[in-house]
């Protein structure tokens, strides 16, 4: 199951269920007795899945009655391969973020467990459909007489009705988490960590000498500050952490990415345009400031994306990774011009991770270093 900071709640896939299990959940009804059902959208796709109940055991931890969600259940929507594609029941609001990760081949995982700051993965959702501020990821659907004169529509749904984080809901170790991962040979195959639940809750879980940057409401956001290529200061006040991302995402127009660079062609299909590929490798630096004014800089390193994963073809642990997030916006300083966009953004991807230790506390969460959220290595 993955482990995800930039995501919230847990998703299992169908597939991996026993027949047993499966039919032990409860299914999540809306309001007018329909089956909830979520559209989750990522960043290289989406997912499609009820909101089922379940209780959530994880390393002598226990959560009771956890909204959660099961990918590509066939009850709510054939498999692709069987529907000539996309399951007409699935939403075009929700398919046209394609391509569909309802398989564990095509998501790449038996599952994800979302443990960002958040306890409820859509606090907008909340709000009423026509608010215009509703997102629409959450819909009800009828589970056995779909048509399409008897569709799924996009609902109105409460925090405590959403797919939850279930570490939210433990009884004691509940604040936040630590995520700790072992350096790793570039191109390694696999690498070790921990995830330990609670901030200060447990003898072994307590804040050390690590800096604590006080984060954004809702989603935990810090501001990033990086020098681009050019020499122009790009202020970033929507950077956040996530293990889900699989390298370092953020905006510099003059290091070359895929589209300009040559490559080898065998990842050309299978993964993203927008790999950083400089003829050398790049040193940089970045400093991160929390809204506490607590500061820090970030070195790392940038590779050529094609030349690592021609070296290391087997490799899944790359230190060096990092990928354009689109172009720079020199007016990500003001908050009603940047308006949280990708480009506004530095993404601490799982290359940040690797041989730290990296302290997340959850929005509104106690602990003795301050209330959440905030983040701290």
């Amino acid at each position: 199951v993955e482990v995800d900071t930039g995501s919230y709640g847990l998703r299992i896939m169908s597939s991996v269920l026993s027949s047993s299990l499966a039919a032990a959940f409860r299914q999540e009804e809306s309001t007018n007795g329909n089956s909830v059902v979520e559209c989750t959208e990522f960043a290289d796709g989406f997912s499609w899945g009820p909101v089922k109940i379940a209780d959530v055991r994880i390393a002598g931890e226990a959560a009771s009655i956890v909204p959660i969600q099961v990918i590509g259940d066939p009850a709510y929507a054939p498999p692709p391969s069987t529907a000539g594609g996309v399951s007409p029941e699935i939403p075009t609001a929700c398919s046209s973020n394609a391509p569909e990760e309802d398989t564990v081949k095509s998501f790449g995982a038996n599952g994800i467990i979302g443990i960002g700051v958040l306890a409820a993965d859509c606090p907008s959702c909340a709000q009423a459909v026509s608010s215009g501020n509703n997102p629409g990821y959450y819909y009800e659907c009828p589970a056995s007489t779909w048509s399409p004169n008897n569709p799924c529509n996009p609902i109105q749904i409460s925090q405590t009705a959403q797919v939850t984080d279930p570490v939210t809901l433990f009884q004691r170790d509940n604040n936040g988490v630590i995520v700790e991962l072992q350096p790793a040979a570039e191109g390694a195959s696999s690498d070790t960590g921990t995830l330990m639940f609670g901030i200060g809750t447990e003898g072994n879980n307590s804040l050390g000498a690590q800096t604590v940057f006080t984060a954004s409401v809702p989603y935990g956001n810090i501001t990033t500050t990086y020098t681009a290529q050019d020499g122009t200061q790009l202020v970033l006040p929507y950077s956040y952490f996530d293990t889900g991302s699989n390298a370092y995402y953020f905006t510099d127009d003059r290091i070359p990415s895929t589209l300009s660079c040559s490559h080898y062609g065998g990842y050309n299909s299978q993964q993203p345009d927008s790999w950083f590929c400089p003829s050398s490798e790049l040193s940089l630096l970045a400093t991160n400031t929390g809204l506490n004014g607590a500061q820090s800089p970030v070195q790392f390193s940038i590779g050529n994306a094609y030349t690592v994963f021609g070296s290391h073809p087997s490799g899944t642990v790359f230190d060096d990774l990092g990928a354009s997030s689109g172009s720079q916006d020199g007016n990500c300083a003001s908050a009603s011009t940047a308006s949280g966009s990708l480009d506004c953004a530095f993404d601490f991807g799982f290359p940040f991770f690797l041989g730290k230790s990296v302290y997340i506390a959850f929005v509104g969460a106690n602990t003795s270093w301050g209330t959440g959220p905030y983040i701290a290595y």
